[in-house]
């Protein structure tokens, strides 16, 4: 898992992904340390459970940066990437990622 999170820090950028349960419990990270990455899954878990709906991507403009959430059925993503990353693309990237995550959680009998 950790190297489909690496292969986020080569996108334009990006600077911290945390692939978690929907409850917030960290699966792996990469760019953050564990304190960081904590955190990020609990804001990301408060996000999805305040968010409702259907669309899989949610996306949210912080001072300094930009906060990427992405739903898969058993993990979500969240990635923390500079104000100015496109995001629609971004999104998609996410979106493929966080299925081969919840593929890879699905082929280890978790």
């Amino acid at each position: 898992m950790e190297r489909e999170l690496l292969s986020l820090l080569n996108y334009q950028d990006v600077r911290g992904a945390v692939a978690s349960t929907q409850d917030g419990l960290v699966v792996a990270s990469a760019g953050l340390d564990n304190f960081d990455a904590e955190t990020v899954a609990a804001a990301g878990s408060a996000l999805v459970s305040g968010a409702g709906g259907d669309d899989p991507a949610l996306a949210i403009d912080l001072e300094g940066g930009s906060l990427f959430l992405t739903r898969g059925e058993e993990l979500m993503l969240v990635v923390l990437a500079e104000a100015s990353v496109p995001q629609d693309p971004l999104a998609n990237v996410m979106i493929e990622s966080v299925a081969r995550l919840d593929s890879q959680l699905a082929g280890s009998g978790g």
